[in-house]
């Protein structure tokens, strides 16, 4: 039953109802019907900046925020993999698939300080039913003692995090630390037709129009800090690491590297 009546009963709506007290007008991944594409919104992947340019051609019927999905049977959010996507009907109706990936390094430090505001602003969200709010806080306080145990420094919390977790989509809905390739690739092969990089987003984002049949939405970013200062890589985060994060890293994330393109730092 939809907890707001003024939106019918319809649970589509019903599911975007419950994303709009936290997170008005965006949806998880992006569906077009009308130009027949669906992009995936891996975490820390530029997905906001997406979100917000791309609003006007999204016609997705799922939350951006956490919801039981029924086909799925578990509760989930905006971060949705190919591997779940499969199983939803859309995944049948041969649209164009595509994503934005990022390098390990910098989608992990991110995601460092990504907990930490999640931890501080969703416990006073709104949240379609109570249990999966319970849901929400119990997995909060387990990465707010992590974050705590480490005393707030990245370079000892990447080294307390448990591989199974980063492999496990289901472990932990609110730490969705996975390998990029789970919104790229299916059994190691590629599922999607187009990868875009956050190292490269504007010419990529191009691309992504072009490839879509688009025009050239807005220059909007969303949820994003200045990243012009890189390494000769083009990583902004790594001079922030120690030795043993970023081995910790490489090997959490080792298909990231070999399967996207992107360097390892030794």
């Amino acid at each position: 039953m939809c907890r707001y009546p003024e939106y019918g009963g319809d649970e589509g709506n019903c599911l975007k109802a419950a994303a709009a007290k936290v997170l008005p007008e965006y949806t998880a991944m992006i569906i077009s019907h009308a130009h027949r594409f669906v992009l995936f919104s891996p975490w820390k992947t530029a997905s906001s900046t997406c979100n917000d340019r791309l609003q006007i051609y999204n016609e997705s019927r799922y939350s951006r925020f956490f919801y039981f999905n029924t086909y799925l049977k578990r509760v989930v959010h905006q971060h949705i993999t190919v591997a779940e996507f499969k199983s939803l009907p859309e995944s049948h109706l041969g649209y164009i698939t595509a994503s934005f990936v990022r390098n390990p390094y910098d989608r992990a430090y991110s995601g460092f300080k990504q907990i930490q505001r999640d931890i501080a602003n969703q416990p006073q969200a709104e949240y379609e039913h109570e249990w999966i709010r319970e849901l929400v806080k119990c997995q909060l306080c387990e990465n707010h003692k992590r974050i705590i145990d480490s005393g707030y420094d990245f370079n000892k919390w990447i080294m307390l995090i448990p591989e199974y977790e980063v492999i496990d989509v289901g472990r932990n809905t609110n730490m969705p630390l996975h390998p990029a390739t789970y919104w790229t690739h299916f059994d190691e092969e590629q599922y999607v037709d187009f990868i875009g990089k956050v190292e490269t987003f504007e010419e990529d984002f191009g691309r992504f129009c072009q490839f879509t049949g688009l025009g050239t939405p807005a220059r909007i970013n969303g949820n994003v800090t200045d990243l012009s200062i890189t390494d000769k890589h083009g990583y902004r985060y790594i001079s922030k690491m120690s030795h043993r994060a970023i081995g910790r890293i490489n090997e959490m994330f080792r298909n990231d590297f070999e399967l996207l393109g992107y360097e390892r730092v030794s």
